[in-house]
């Protein structure tokens, strides 16, 4: 964090017409050039996109009918991102909330302007041999130190299969959820708790969820989409028209399976089961509304910086753009 202990970065200077609410669309407008950026999980056959909605909407002509003539381009790496957007050479990023908010505590420089996923679950998973909970007994279960300490894993351990975490499931706890499925594929630990997309990647690997596991702990803002402030004083308006174009994207890829599935195999080379599992049990986390809940923003805030000072309302009205935030989570049940 920047400046004294316990104090939020500066705001910093942006007019007052740079928030990011109500851009409308009209017939003729002229195109406004947008670069977006992405990173994948993963390597080679294993890579995940995080939100590959950008591809399928702009085959569609989604954006362009929104104002906009969009790139949408992979960087990988979260610094590189940043940089990019730093010197000029993108407009926004797509980035894991924990590492968004660090750079924000780092330098004041960012916002939020939305959020592709609110949250994702965290998925209990194994060797294909493992079936039941109850077979995990003797075996070491890898997990992210703070989804450990903010999770109730030993109630369920034992509600569900009468094991005592720390005594018959050991429990190694490591930095990232990177190190668990590491854990996991190293074979040091019998199981790992991975949030989506990484339990695809150990899909891929030969590993696969143990049934009945309920979500008991959840990844929030998985998918934030960033800029910075400069940026956002410069190109509100046309972030507003790219927001709603990727509300009708979203919209449109989890409406069309076949035309998505189609997508993914060719622009990722993605085997057809593999894309079917991505579409079927992780797209359809992508929030259509593009929106921040607030209450992810205080999940978040305790688990990446439980000792930064400030309440999340200040923090909110610093980080988030104007117009960014939701009260409420997606109504149960929505796409």
């Amino acid at each position: 964090m920047s400046g004294q202990e316990g104090e939020w970065p500066p705001y910093g200077v942006i007019p007052a017409k740079a928030g990011i609410q109500g851009v409308g669309r009209g017939n003729g407008m002229q195109l406004t050039r947008l670069r977006v950026l992405y990173g994948v999980l993963g390597e080679g056959s294993e890579s995940v996109a995080r939100d590959p909605t950008g591809y399928l909407g702009i085959e569609q002509g989604i954006y362009r009918r929104h104002g906009l003539e969009l790139s949408w381009d992979h960087v990988q790496g979260t610094d590189e991102r940043n940089q990019a957007l730093a010197d000029g050479d993108a407009d926004l990023s797509l980035v894991i909330g924990r590492a968004s908010l660090q750079h924000f505590l780092r330098t004041g420089a960012t916002r939020l302007v939305g959020s592709c996923m609110n949250s994702s679950p965290y998925v209990l998973m194994a060797p294909a041999g493992t079936r039941e909970l109850a077979h995990l007994k003797g075996k070491v279960l890898a997990c992210r130190r703070v989804i450990a300490e903010t999770a109730p894993l030993a109630e369920t351990f034992r509600g569900l299969a009468r094991l005592e975490l720390g005594a018959d499931l050991g429990l190694d706890t490591v930095d990232t959820d990177q190190n668990a499925l590491d854990r996991l594929a190293e074979g040091s630990a019998g199981a790992a708790l991975l949030p989506r997309p990484f339990d695809f990647v150990a899909r891929e690997r030969g590993f696969l969820p143990v049934p009945d596991w309920p979500e008991v702990a959840g990844d929030p803002l998985p998918i934030t989409i960033e800029t910075t402030a400069s940026l956002l004083g410069e190109k509100g308006s046309a972030m507003a028209a790219f927001l709603a174009a990727h509300r009708e994207a979203i919209g449109y890829l989890q409406g069309h399976r076949d035309e998505t599935l189609a997508m993914l195999e060719r622009v990722f080379g993605y085997a057809p089961d593999l894309a079917a599992v991505l579409y079927d049990e992780y797209l359809g986390l992508l929030d259509p509304r593009v929106t921040v809940d607030l209450p992810q923003v205080e999940r978040l805030a305790r688990m990446t910086a439980p000792d930064a000072g400030p309440s999340v309302p200040e923090l909110a009205s610093r980080w988030l753009a104007p117009g960014a935030a939701s009260l409420e989570p997606a109504a149960a049940g929505s796409p």
